[in-house]
């Protein structure tokens, strides 16, 4: 009998002690659902800074697309290779007006776009500069020679996430070459390469079928 009641409050121990496990189990679960859950806001932060950057990048490339066919259309005539002269400039296109790049990284480019709003507080700036390729003396920044810039967009979200997208962008007539003039019918030059003159003379009847 004295064994018996020596084991008094042994069942009261052991319930405390499970509830003791229980609960350090289901705090362990809750910070880890926590943690999780705070990983997850964050990566949905990071990726809608990355895709507003991205959406800032496509904005000024598209915009620059039409702009340089503009710019360089009297150079596309003359068969002279393009630049990127204008872009460098600033979006106002006047020289030396206090927005063009004056060096060779984004932090001494020309800003084209300041706060740029995709979606509410979704916003980028996406600026442009020149890489190293020589140019005037004295304007080296301004001066593209090869038809290659830089272009990058800063972008900042909701939840303070942040991202930067940098892409080269190269400007040229035809695969690298300043356009020529026509040169053969299709498919009728000489070996039938597609560049060469024409095989023969235009016959003097043609003249007179166009009149």
């Amino acid at each position: 009998m004295n064994v018996l009641r020596n084991q008094n409050g042994a069942a009261l121990v052991t319930a405390i002690v499970i509830l003791i496990l229980l609960t350090i189990i289901g705090m362990a679960a809750t910070n880890t659902a926590m943690l999780e859950t705070m990983i997850s806001a964050t990566e949905r932060t990071h990726a809608q800074a990355f895709y507003t950057a991205e959406a800032g990048v496509e904005h000024l490339r598209r915009n620059l697309k039409n702009i340089f066919l503009d710019k360089n259309m009297a150079k596309f005539a003359a068969g002279v290779d393009p630049d990127w002269d204008f872009a460098l400039e600033g979006p106002d296109g006047a020289f030396n007006s206090g927005d063009d790049a004056t060096g060779a990284s984004y932090l001494a480019g020309s800003r084209w776009i300041t706060d740029g709003n995709l979606n509410g507080d979704f916003l980028y700036n996406v600026t442009v500069w020149d890489n190293d390729d020589g140019g005037t003396a004295g304007n080296e920044h301004r001066d593209d020679t090869d038809g290659i810039i830089f272009l990058r967009s800063d972008a900042r979200v909701p939840g303070g996430g942040s991202a930067s997208v940098e892409i080269m962008l190269k400007g040229v007539a035809t695969s690298g070459d300043a356009l020529g003039g026509y040169g053969a019918q299709e498919g009728g030059g000489a070996g039938k390469n597609y560049s060469a003159n024409d095989v023969g003379a235009v016959d003097a009847s043609f003249g007179a079928q166009i009149q």
